[in-house]
């Protein structure tokens, strides 16, 4: 299993993933390779080609919730989402897994799972802000539990009962 923590640790709150991978990397996690996928964008797909499940973690804008607030949907519902996961990655996350089932077919990962956290700030400086720093924690419990268990993510609709994205 391969979680990836996408973002740019100069841009305030797009760094989350980068973040949440570092602290995932001091826990000692089995069976789990840690990635930091940086802004790559479409350079994501060589590290998507033959892995069975992938967590991505990245910052989200305009998921409805407040800045700090946990989003964890599947790749496949990640189309439906009324959620942006931000696009200083040259192609937005949702594009890039979209292009990548496309091209790498039987290849591409069985399984995504993505953590989103929304951001309150994006603009040069480094560190987290408040909300998202305070998340930080509980993100990293999230996907620990997640890896952990190792349940696919077909069981779960990914919705909260109001059909929002569930929310950590």
């Amino acid at each position: 299993m391969l979680v990836l923590g996408l973002g740019n640790t100069l841009m305030g709150d797009d760094g989350v993933g980068i973040h949440a991978v570092r602290r995932l990397s001091k826990l000692g996690l089995k069976g789990v390779e840690l990635a930091e996928g940086g802004v790559r964008g479409i350079g994501l797909l060589s590290e998507l080609r033959g892995r069975r499940r992938v967590v991505i973690i990245d910052a989200v804008r305009g998921g409805g919730g407040e800045p700090g607030t946990i989003y964890r949907i599947t790749g496949d519902e990640l189309a439906d989402a009324e959620l942006s996961l931000l696009s200083l990655h040259h192609f937005a996350l949702e594009h890039v897994l979209t292009l990548g089932r496309e091209l790498l077919g039987e290849e591409f990962p069985e399984e995504i799972v993505i953590y989103g956290v929304e951001v309150e700030r994006v603009r040069l400086g480094e560190g987290l802000s408040e909300p998202v720093e305070r998340a930080l924690a509980r993100l990293v419990e999230l996907v620990a539990k997640e890896v952990a268990e190792d349940v696919p993510c077909n069981t779960g609709s990914g919705q909260g009962d109001s059909g929002q994205p569930r929310r950590g």
